[in-house]
């Protein structure tokens, strides 16, 4: 959801659940609207975790790339996420 618009987008994820997507921007760019929203998806059908790379530019595009996790990822698996120290 856009917080300035309130407007949504969505695409269609078939037999997977996804979960709580992450931002992650384009590295070196000053738009720090421009970048991907990544998170982990299960497959309902096998039980199969994925990683899912979205672009921010057309979220409802779906997913620009999947990768196959080798062992299932938990849905609600939450990251602690910590600024560097330079």
């Amino acid at each position: 959801m856009d917080p300035a618009s309130g407007a949504t987008s969505s695409w269609f994820a078939g037999d997977l659940a996804v979960g709580e997507p992450c931002f992650v921007p384009r590295p070196g760019d000053p738009d720090e609207t421009r970048g991907w929203w990544v998170t982990f998806a299960t497959d309902r059908t096998d039980g199969a975790s994925s990683f899912l790379v979205i672009p921010a530019a057309d979220p409802a595009s779906g997913p620009v790339a999947r990768v196959h996790v080798p062992t299932r990822v938990p849905l609600g698996l939450h990251g602690a996420w910590l600024p560097t120290q330079e």
